[in-house]
C-alpha cells in the first residue's frame, strides 16, 4: 500500500512538473511602435508583453530587469543606460535608453527583461531587437 501511495505521489509531481516551469513560456516582449527620439541620444521605447495563448497584454506585471546593449551586431559589451518610465497604456511599458553617449550612429540593440506577473511563479524573460538612432 505505501509503495503504490508513494509511486501516485511521484507520478503526480512529475506530471505537475512541466506546467509550473510552462507558465513563463506563455509570455513574450514585443515592440510596440517605432522608437521615439526624445532629446539628444535618448530614444523612448514601447514594449508589449503578451500573453501568448491568447494573445492579450499583460497589465500590472512589474519589470525587475531591463537591459540594453549591442549584441545584435556583435558588441554586447557595449550597454547603454535604461530607464523605465511606467506602464502607459495598460499593458504597454515605456523605457528610455540613452545610446547616443556610447555609440553615434542608427543600430540595432538588444533590449532584454525581466517581469513578474501575478499568479505566475517564475519569472518572464524576454528581448527585442530595436533599431535605435543616436
Amino acid at each position: 500500500m505505501r509503495g503504490v501511495l508513494v509511486s501516485t505521489l511521484a507520478a503526480a509531481l512529475l506530471t505537475a512538473a512541466p506546467s509550473a516551469f510552462a507558465a513563463a513560456a506563455d509570455y513574450r516582449f514585443e515592440l510596440a511602435g517605432q522608437p521615439q527620439k526624445s532629446g539628444d541620444g535618448k530614444n523612448v521605447i514601447s514594449i508589449k508583453l503578451v500573453h501568448v495563448p491568447d494573445g492579450k497584454p499583460v497589465t500590472g506585471a512589474i519589470i525587475v530587469q531591463s537591459r540594453a546593449d549591442m549584441g545584435p551586431i556583435g558588441m554586447a559589451a557595449m550597454t547603454g543606460p535604461i530607464a523605465a518610465l511606467g506602464e502607459q497604456p495598460p499593458g504597454t511599458y515605456r523605457f528610455e535608453v540613452r545610446n547616443g553617449t556610447v555609440w553615434k550612429r542608427p543600430d540595432n540593440w538588444a533590449l532584454s527583461f525581466a517581469a513578474k506577473i501575478q499568479g505566475e511563479a517564475g519569472t518572464v524573460t524576454g528581448n527585442v531587437i530595436v533599431k535605435l538612432s543616436p
